[in-house]
């Protein structure tokens, strides 16, 4: 009977186990409120197995950049944290919650034993004093002005910070405000305290009791009972960002329409950050709320145009940027807001509406850059001098919608004055020194870099080759792709730039990344996804071990050039005193 007993409760472990390892949030995660605006997740399990398989460990990255000395504050530093009490293991957040009258960052971290910590903190904290809850301590951290609190499993660490930025950058009104010091006790020279240490009081007191409600938020009240935060966090990234702006504008509730925070309501953005064998993966959600979604569905998705992009006349593409997107959504929502009249009553006076300049363009558009170089220039303001500026080739090219809409915004009087008509092409009515090469018809709006570039352009008779065509194919159906190739970009850095003692370092920069990609899918009712992909050239070892090989040697290289600058420094100032000491006794031996 024990056996048969024993035999099902490991089953019922087993199915447990399963289920919460696919949906189960970091324990910490529910000391994180709905009301913040930024969460960053490390998930510090995964990312130190990452670094273990690949015989990284703290101890050896302190051996490669400090000096052989077991005593070197750094490595103190980090044994003291190893044995602090603190869940290293377990995931860590920052946060940031912004609000009008009372924004703060917190720091929330696993506690793997309490008492390890409470004397950690003795040992660190200068005028320790522990305080109580009933179900947490806590103590003030004066140096920093931040309360360090904790319970069994948690630990929270809370910093103010400013608070109503936008409004702070107003110009004063000269009105009293609810903190000015208006009554008689106040007035009272004798009996007020400083200020500063009035404030200082109340701020402390006001998070400690911050802290306290984090430690006792409902369900409701977390972050967790939001679907994308909730969603993000089950996909269990290395890293994760999760974006509300919803509080910013609720913060902001006199300086902002109440229709634009009703239609950014719901609406978030997240980010899962994977480390991957020679690359970095970056999976973004858009979550888009009720009332802007229905603004999406009305106009439906534009692609991006390949065309466009595969027309331009180069071997050497160094980035490129292909998008689609009906201006005409714009619209919508600045109506919606009821900033159009605003925006009408500020174009009334070049005959314009709104509605014309977004009906004039269709919203597919593309920058492409190639033959990306370094090179010595005449300097424009020293004879015989010289300056090195990066230079490249480029073409913008933006399709033109509504005909007629066009023509009312190239011949409205904003623009009138600087462009002619002629046939279906509008030509500058007089040349401007420093003004890219441009081509403006009724069909398509194009500006390059050189007039020989923007022909072979329109032309349309050459052909971007050298283009990665798998991903390129991934473009297609979508309405935004986007490539930057650094090989490409760094290769073309001439050696005398950089200095003799920083050139291996510098070459293993140039050897780490080969390019990014960045593609956005179609809007699915909900959500829009998007993909960004780092690719490393070293494709067999992880993203993280090869950045972080690089930090430590990048840190070694800076440590040892600090030495030899002190070390050079020193030869100066020695041998500067050395020739006053002889011209010193050379002038006792003259008299």
């Amino acid at each position: 009977m024990r056996k048969m007993f024993s035999k099902v409760l490991l089953a019922i472990s087993a199915i447990a186990i399963l289920l919460t390892s696919c949906s189960k949030m970091p324990e910490q995660s529910k000391y994180i409120p709905k009301t913040a605006s930024l969460v960053l997740s490390v998930n510090s399990k995964q990312i130190s197995k990452k670094l273990i398989t690949n015989g990284i460990t703290m101890d050896k990255l302190f051996a490669a950049v400090q000096e052989k000395d077991s005593t070197s504050d750094v490595q103190k530093f980090w044994k003291d944290i190893e044995n602090s009490g603190l869940d290293l293991q377990s995931n860590a957040f920052v946060s940031v919650v912004y609000s009008k009258n009372q924004s703060y960052v917190t720091l929330t971290s696993g506690l793997k034993d309490a008492a390890k910590f409470e004397e950690y903190l003795k040992k660190n904290i200068s005028n320790f004093s522990l305080q109580s809850k009933p179900d947490f301590k806590y103590v003030l951290e004066d140096k920093q002005g931040g309360v360090i609190a904790w319970n069994k499993g948690t630990v929270i660490y809370l910093k103010g910070i400013e608070g109503d930025a936008m409004q702070k950058a107003l110009p004063p009104t000269g009105l009293p405000t609810p903190d000015s010091n208006q009554g008689e006790e106040s007035s009272d020279s004798n009996n007020a305290q400083p200020a500063s240490l009035v404030t200082a009081a109340d701020d402390m007191q006001t998070w400690v009791t911050e802290v306290d409600h984090l430690f006792h938020l409902k369900k409701d009240e977390t972050a967790g009972s939001i679907e994308a935060f909730n969603d993000l966090l089950k996909n269990n990234a290395d890293l994760s960002v999760y974006i509300n702006p919803e509080p910013v504008y609720n913060a902001q509730a006199a300086m902002m329409p109440a229709n634009l925070k009703t239609l950014l309501a719901g609406c978030y953005y997240t980010g899962a950050v994977n480390f991957e064998k020679g690359k970095v993966l970056v999976d973004g959600i858009s979550y888009v709320g009720k009332d802007l979604a229905s603004i999406y569905k009305k106009y439906g998705n534009m692609e991006a145009d390949l065309d466009m992009l595969e027309k331009y006349p180069s071997q050497n593409i160094t980035g490129f940027v292909v998008y689609g997107f009906d201006f005409r959504m714009i619209g919508d929502i600045v109506k919606s807001t009821g900033l159009d009249g605003i925006a009408n009553m500020g174009l009334q006076s070049s005959g314009l509406t709104l509605d014309d300049i977004l009906n004039a363009f269709k919203g597919q558009l593309v920058f492409v850059a190639s033959d990306f170089q370094v090179k010595k220039k005449p300097s424009q303001y020293i004879e015989g001098d010289s300056t090195t500026a990066p230079e490249s080739k480029w073409v913008f090219a933006m399709k033109v919608g509504d005909k007629a809409a066009f023509d009312k915004v190239m011949s409205s009087p904003m623009l009138k004055g600087f462009f002619t008509k002629q046939g279906d092409k509008y030509v500058m009515s007089q040349n401007m020194p420093g003004m890219p090469a441009i081509s403006i018809t009724d069909k398509l709006v194009t500006s390059a870099s050189d007039d020989a570039l923007l022909q072979e352009y329109l032309a349309g008779k050459g052909k971007a080759t050298g283009l990665d065509n798998d991903f390129v194919s991934k473009i297609k159906g979508k309405p935004m792709g986007a490539y930057v190739n650094f090989e490409k970009i760094v290769n073309n850095i001439p050696d005398e730039e950089i200095p003799a003692e920083g050139k291996p370092l510098a070459g293993k920069f140039k050897n780490l990344l080969r390019d990014m990609t960045a593609i956005s899918n179609s809007f699915d009712g909900k959500t829009q996804h998007s993909e960004i992909v780092l690719n490393f050239k070293n494709e067999t070892e992880n993203s993280l071990v090869q950045l972080v090989n690089l930090g430590t040697e990048t840190a070694k290289f800076l440590e040892e050039k600090k030495k030899a600058d002190a070390a050079k420094a020193t030869a100066v100032i020695a041998a500067d005193s050395a020739a006053a000491a002889a011209a010193e006794a050379e002038e006792k031996a003259t008299h």
